[in-house]
């Protein structure tokens, strides 16, 4: 019973992040409290610092497949005025386009 009371105890404790990030030079922030706080002076904040805009992943293979879709894909894209088309083509033929288009002509119709 001795660990459950403690526990219950330490639920009543409030944890103040500023006073504890207060000695690492972190500014604390009541809004973002997202991940663990930044330590600016970090060997990777400074390398990002000395960088800005540099992108800081894995470098991109123009060779590969996805990047050679995706360069097709926006050829596309310029090609047809900003518009990728994707999935099966309409046949405008088909019985199924030619009665939708008969229903659109009817209902401008009855609307005009």
């Amino acid at each position: 019973m001795q660990n459950n009371t403690i526990q219950y105890n330490m639920n009543n404790v409030q944890f103040k992040p500023e006073g504890a990030l207060a000695g690492l030079n972190v500014n604390y922030s009541v809004k973002a409290q997202l991940g663990r706080p930044v330590d600016p002076n970090s060997a990777r904040q400074k390398r990002l610092a000395t960088a800005p805009g540099k992108k800081t992943g894995r470098p991109i293979n123009p060779h590969s497949a996805r990047q050679q879709r995706l360069c097709e894909q926006a050829a596309r894209a310029i090609a047809n005025g900003g518009v990728v088309k994707r999935g099966r083509p309409v046949n405008p033929n088909s019985a199924r386009q030619i009665a939708l288009r008969e229903a659109i002509s009817k209902a401008v119709a009855e609307q005009g």
